[in-house]
């Protein structure tokens, strides 16, 4: 008998339980969220489907951090993920420099269909038994999606219509609810990962709303189903023969001495027989996990135990597979048989010996049968009438490759891409270069000149 419906988004990521919506988005009912926090919460009532907004409402969850000095304005965090919840970040720390903070309010949320903003309720049991997405390991692709239409039905019967529409421009459009509520003629934005894609949709769709807006990180929304593959994959390479090369130069790494990319591709084909305790996209994840700090000297121990026989570690228990709902309504791929998905798998692999693949294939080969509309399919995005843009990002990004960062960066008029020559996912708290680059951003709408780089920091090895 199959169990009740969980959270998607708490079973894909992380969720906690949702917020009760408040009767009138303007005038906002700020309460402390916590005892003793200084953070404040309430909720905005938005439509499910902004085309027809008396089909029925949600409530979005948000925070406000107020400025610590003499206010300027408001600045919306857009959360990544997806599936990350932007009120948690706020509860949790200082998410901006203090002398932004000082000047604006920081105000951010959970997306809608995640955490505390209606999350998307599917059956559990089909949520904790994901199906091999690993050709090589007997994969079929109508065995995926067959379970990606079983998945898609349960959610729709748990959450309801909501399921068509959370995809980023709906995103954008809570964005300028919110920004209605609060009174604010303009706001400025800061997004991390994918919700750099909640930020373009906003640019796109509200120009003149914007006062300034940072990408951080930035995800990629004009590449067709080979290109988005491939360099995904090809970032994740990169990272990996960074990592390879730190463990060749320094003494402490737990490989040193030895080929780390044979011990990882040795792994890899046991992983792929069935010999390591987690299969292949387990192990892909806990290897591109490590990536994000980075935690090299970490992953070094962890796949050392891993080629010694150990049968279990601490980071394959906390691995988690990639959200599905909202990336399936921002992405349209499909493939018309079997021998197409092969195809560019094997083009994944000739691009990336070592790692092979990226987390990103599971979401793009379930996403090929999901059962919703996909009404922010990929495009280049155009935000003529917005004001520069400021796109940051690692030269050596796991997640969000430094060529997706040089892709965006042409597709938005007069926007401006820091270079931060290091490692890692995020950038805008790396050093004392990427924290000044954005804090005259923000206050004083001082640009870098194009071209501008910021030295590199060593990793953090313990």
């Amino acid at each position: 008998m199959k169990r009740g419906p969980v959270l998607l988004a708490a079973l894909l990521l992380t969720g906690v339980a949702a917020g009760t919506a408040t009767a009138e988005p303007r005038g906002l009912d700020w309460r402390p969220c916590e005892p003793e926090n200084p953070v404040e919460c309430a909720t905005i009532t938005v439509p499910v489907d902004y085309a027809h907004p008396s089909a029925g409402t949600i409530g979005v969850a948000v925070a406000r951090t107020r400025a610590t000095g003499k206010r300027e304005g408001t600045l919306v965090f857009m959360p990544g993920g997806p599936g990350d919840s932007g009120v948690n970040r706020l509860l949790g720390r200082n998410i901006v420099p203090p002398a932004v903070s000082e000047r604006f309010d920081v105000v951010s949320y959970d997306p809608r269909g995640t955490n505390r903003s209606n999350p998307v309720e599917c059956d559990a049991d089909l949520v904790a038994n994901l199906p091999n997405v690993i050709p090589e390991a007997g994969a079929r692709l109508a065995d995926i999606q067959s379970y990606a239409r079983e998945l898609g039905d349960s959610c729709r019967e748990h959450t309801g219509p909501l399921l068509d529409h959370v995809d980023n421009v709906s995103v954008a459009h809570d964005i300028d609810a919110l920004r209605a509520a609060l009174g604010e003629r303009q706001v400025t934005l800061y997004g991390r990962s994918y919700g750099t894609l909640a930020g373009q949709m906003y640019a796109e769709n509200f120009p003149h709303r914007v006062r300034g807006m940072v990408l951080d990180s930035v995800f990629d929304h004009g590449l067709t189903r080979k290109q988005f593959l491939t360099t995904q994959v090809m970032a994740g390479e990169d990272a990996f023969t960074e990592f390879a090369k730190w463990c060749a130069s320094d003494e402490t790494c737990a490989l040193h001495g030895q080929d780390v990319s044979q011990v990882y591709r040795d792994l890899y084909d046991k992983a792929v027989r069935g010999e390591l305790p987690m299969p292949a996209l387990p192990l892909t994840q806990l290897t591109l996990d490590h990536f994000y700090g980075p935690d090299w000297a970490d992953l070094a121990v962890r796949l050392k135990q891993l080629s010694e026989g150990a049968t279990t570690t601490r980071a394959a228990e906390e691995t988690t597979p990639f959200p599905i709902a909202a990336f399936c309504t921002d992405h349209r791929f499909r493939f018309s048989s079997q021998d197409e998905w092969l195809s560019l798998w094997r083009k994944q692999n000739a691009v990336a010996p070592t790692m092979r693949t990226h987390f990103a294939w599971a979401a793009v080969s379930l996403c090929s049968a999901w059962p919703s509309d996909v009404p922010n399919p990929q495009h280049r995005t155009d935000t003529d009438d917005a004001p520069p843009i400021l796109i940051m990002n690692s030269l050596h990004d796991p997640a969000t490759g430094y060529a997706w960062a040089k892709d965006v960066n042409r597709q938005l008029d007069d926007s401006v891409l820091l270079t931060y020559d290091g490692w890692g996912h995020g950038v805008m708290a790396r050093t004392d270069c990427t924290r000044a680059v954005f804090t005259n951003y923000v206050l004083h709408k001082e640009m870098p000149r194009p071209g501008t780089h910021c030295a590199a920091a060593p990793p953090t090895v313990e």
